[in-house]
């Protein structure tokens, strides 16, 4: 998936090549993103990284990524708030919505290790 997580970047956080540096903050929202999904659960880290809130950074970015890795792995046309949304409201078996939350995760790493290969943002902190 890491291949795919790079065109990701490229095409998201880089806005196809309009941007020359990741800003830092999705270095932080995708190595949290991991421990949400563990300590809230899916749903609800699904939900918090699908809004922009208050954050400085465009947060859903995140999802957006997550959503085209795994468009090429065997989810064709996926948003993934519905899909998850659906999962846990409707009559579904747990095995799949195990095998997609391990394909979520599959996917986050994948993105975690490519964001690491782009340069980052000199973004002063406040």
């Amino acid at each position: 998936m890491i291949p795919d997580a790079i065109q990701a970047c490229h095409e998201i956080l880089l806005d196809n090549g309009r941007k020359t540096a990741i800003d830092r903050e999705f270095n932080g929202y995708i190595s949290s993103f991991g421990a949400s999904v563990i300590s809230a659960g899916l749903l609800p880290s699904i939900i918090f990284y699908s809004q922009k809130g208050d954050s400085a950074t465009d947060r859903p970015k995140i999802i957006l990524c997550i959503q085209n890795i795994l468009r090429k792995h065997g989810y064709s046309n996926l948003n993934l708030l519905d899909k998850v949304r659906t999962l846990f409201t409707g009559n579904t078996n747990q095995a799949e919505i195990s095998l997609l939350t391990d394909k979520i995760f599959d996917a986050a790493i994948a993105l975690k290790l490519a964001i690491r290969t782009f340069p980052k943002s000199k973004k002063e902190q406040l």
